[in-house]
């Protein structure tokens, strides 16, 4: 089965029942786990389902909301939605890592950002970032977010740039 009608045949399923484990998916269609994984990674990035720890659910679609980032007010895409929870409980959001780290003070209980290679929420200070790669998405120097080490190195490996701990790029953002 073609991977277009097996993402199909898994919307059906997910539309029906609600949620399904990913073994569960395997098993019907008759595939590796890990073709589920990339047939739901591209229905995860067009907003119909999304995974959760081993299984995938089906998203109820949401009327558009459109998010300006509150430093340099660009539209904040998903892919690099950085999402500053403040200790009033207020929310405040930036369109990439650059922006939100520029955000952070005292006042910051979390801060949140997926993982640029997997979509994986990650806290911000726990993370690592590439900064100055030849991908360019967003704000100038670009500032990509990973959730280990290994991966920033990968990404910087193929397409430049330098690899920074949260330390180091806070203090990279305050000398901007």
């Amino acid at each position: 089965m073609p991977p277009r009608q097996r993402q199909q045949q898994i919307l059906e399923w997910l539309r029906a029942e609600g949620s399904l484990a990913i073994d569960v998916l395997a098993a019907r269609l008759g595939v590796s786990a890990m073709t589920v994984h990339r047939d739901l990674d591209q229905l995860v990035n067009s907003g119909q389902v999304q995974k959760v720890y081993g299984a995938a659910e089906w998203v109820e679609s949401k009327p558009e909301t459109r998010r300006i980032c509150d430093l340099c007010h660009a539209e904040v895409p998903d892919r690099t939605l950085f999402t500053i929870q403040l200790k009033s409980g207020e929310q405040q959001h930036a369109c990439c890592p650059h922006c939100g780290l520029m955000m952070m003070d005292e006042n910051v209980a979390l801060a949140l950002t997926p993982d640029f290679l997997y979509g994986r929420m990650v806290n911000v200070v726990q993370a690592f970032y590439v900064i100055d790669s030849r991908v360019h998405l967003c704000c100038v120097p670009s500032a990509l977010c990973f959730t280990c080490i290994e991966d920033a190195q990968a990404f910087q490996h193929g397409f430049g740039g330098k690899v920074m701990s949260f330390e180091s790029m806070m203090k990279h953002v305050r000398h901007l």
